[in-house]
């Protein structure tokens, strides 16, 4: 059903009449260059950055309105339970931090949905003072001995996180993409290179940076990772050196000047994703996907702001629109 129960004008929080689709607004944040997205925990109103690359529903254990870049909101343990899951070291954006594991009634809207009791990870200021913040995670499936994730716990399956003029998410219990005009996705990195999470991941079909096309090889893939979470781009080691090196070859002015990822959809057209000077980074050696042996590259804000992108998780399938 898509017929509308009520609007608060308050938050625009939307909800439908069997409550299987809810559209929530997104505030951009310069700060944290991120879109950030309001809930409710145990009647406290927190904010989140938006994150299709981590799984969970989170909040500060803090209650500064000074010390960070954003106002998250105050934790309050007194209003909370017992989640019955053990403490937790996690990393997010090279940071690494305990988490504390807890339990407590989550809503968008207390006026307009019911209140669903929600395990959520509560980051302590090692998380808290680096580069990132509080994440709201969009990752569903995930290895039977990572903690809960949100969309696993809300029964959710698709959702769309609209980054155009008025920037929204949509989450939905039922498909949203009912063509075949769209990338379809690959799980190859959690069920063959043991990612303890299914990453939203598509299989490019061109990476052009300055002009020059890197050479794909189907033995060896070049994946992509969309990530709301990430400013920039995150690319593997080899590809981050191997692109260094071309540049100082070829005296160019920037290493990653003008940025363009193709992918094919399943219609059969081609489909980019485009970038100016987006701040790039290497993975690293501490990834979950070391023996992985092709390209790996991280897209995030710089190239999808401006972009619709619906995911149907249950189907693996992903659609772009501009």
């Amino acid at each position: 059903t898509t017929a509308i129960a009520r609007t608060i004008t308050d938050s625009s929080v939307v909800l439908n009449n069997d409550g299987s689709r809810v559209q929530v607004p997104l505030e951009y944040i310069a700060a944290l260059d991120a879109y950030v997205v309001h809930y409710y925990l145990f009647g406290e109103r927190f904010g989140a950055i938006v994150d299709t690359g981590s799984p969970f529903l989170t909040c500060p254990s803090t209650c500064s309105t000074w010390s960070y870049k954003y106002k998250w909101g105050c934790y309050h343990p007194e209003r909370t339970f017992d989640s019955g899951f053990s403490n937790t070291i996690e990393g997010f954006d090279n940071n690494q931090g305990k988490v504390v594991w807890r339990k407590a009634g989550f809503s968008f809207d207390e006026d307009l949905q019911p209140q669903q009791n929600l395990t959520f990870g509560v980051f302590g200021p090692d998380l808290l003072d680096g580069p990132g913040g509080v994440f709201f995670g969009l990752i569903k499936d995930t290895d039977k001995w990572i903690r809960p994730s949100f969309l696993g716990q809300t029964g959710y399956k698709s959702f769309c996180v609209d980054l155009r003029d008025n920037s929204t998410l949509t989450l939905s219990k039922q498909a949203m993409i009912l063509d075949d005009d769209y990338i379809p996705l690959t799980r190859d990195l959690n069920r063959r290179y043991k990612a303890p999470v299914v990453h939203y991941i598509a299989k490019a079909a061109g990476f052009i940076v300055n002009g020059l096309p890197l050479k794909l090889d189907d033995r060896t893939p070049t994946y992509v990772i969309f990530d709301t979470g990430l400013s920039g781009m995150a690319v593997s080691d080899e590809l981050y050196q191997g692109r260094n090196l071309q540049a100082r070859k070829n005296r160019e002015k920037s290493v990653w000047g003008e940025v363009r990822v193709s992918f094919q959809t399943k219609a059969g057209d081609e489909v980019e994703l485009s970038a100016r000077k987006p701040i790039t980074t290497p993975l690293g050696q501490d990834t979950p996907w070391t023996k992985f042996k092709g390209n790996l590259i991280v897209l995030g804000l710089a190239f999808l702001d401006g972009t619709s992108m619906s995911i149907d998780i249950d189907d693996n399938k992903l659609q772009l629109k501009k």
